[in-house]
């Protein structure tokens, strides 16, 4: 009897030992795989909370997105300088300024400028003769020209020289003083009669009514008034002001 004890006890304290580590592994096990769930259970919930977004940049609904403001949108102004410029294929055909009978002395070419240059707005344009018809300067041909009025001093006299050129021409096409309205005090115009060239410094721009002809007449001292339409009126069909920028002449 004691020899059969002792034999079950041997083969039962290996199997009691492998049961025991078993357990002990088992244990470990689920010990793990609950304190891992716990865990990832954790960050399942914190993750949602996360935002995606700063919540006042995204509309919470189709409405408020559809009433939302769009982008604004850079906006260009064109270099005209009037404040209303002409429509659609409007050019002045006469400057408006209505002279006195037998107030300005019919010329010819000769003494007219030939060429304006002025770097502040970009021109280099060539001049031609505005003539006096019907008591008016015409300009209707200048085009991309300026035109040097008749009867008005040449360039680099001791008298008022007079250069009219157009701000608009047909739609979408800007004449060249288009961007008259930038000159400022002690800008520079260059104007050429032939192969000389007479400096003027910019002094004042003013805006007068259409039929201020007291802008055109004769100096004392060398100068310059350089002119283009203004404010164009829908209701009279034309431009009712005229801009006017004076220099003085400073070298030639």
């Amino acid at each position: 009897m004691k020899h059969k004890l002792i034999a079950i006890l041997g083969v039962a304290s290996p199997l009691f030992l492998v049961g025991c580590a078993v357990a002990v592994l088992l244990s470990s096990t689920i010990c793990w795989f609950l304190l891992g769930s716990e865990q990832q259970s954790q960050i399942i919930r914190i993750v949602p909370v996360a935002p995606l977004a700063t919540p006042a940049t995204l509309p919470e609904t189709q409405e408020e997105a559809a009433a939302a403001p769009p982008a604004p949108v850079e906006q260009v102004a064109p270099p005209v300088s009037p404040i209303n410029p002409a429509p659609a294929d409007i050019v002045e055909e006469v400057l408006g300024f209505a002279l006195p009978t037998g107030s300005v002395n019919s010329v010819t070419q000769e003494g007219v400028a030939t060429r304006v240059v002025i770097p502040k707005i970009g021109i280099d344009a060539p001049v031609l003769l505005s003539p006096i018809k019907d008591q008016t300067w015409q300009v209707d041909h200048l085009g991309q020209a300026v035109g040097h009025l008749e009867g008005t001093a040449p360039p680099g006299s001791n008298s008022n020289i007079v250069l009219a050129g157009h701000v608009t021409l047909t739609k979408d096409v800007y004449g060249p003083f288009a961007g008259l309205g930038q000159l400022t005090a002690g800008d520079m115009v260059e104007v050429y009669y032939g192969d000389q060239s007479f400096n003027y410094m910019i002094d004042t721009s003013q805006t007068v009514d259409r039929t201020a002809v007291e802008v055109t007449y004769p100096s004392e001292t060398g100068q310059i008034t350089l002119i283009t339409c203004n404010n164009w009126s829908s209701e009279e069909g034309r431009y009712i002001e005229r801009l006017i920028v004076k220099g003085h002449l400073v070298s030639q």
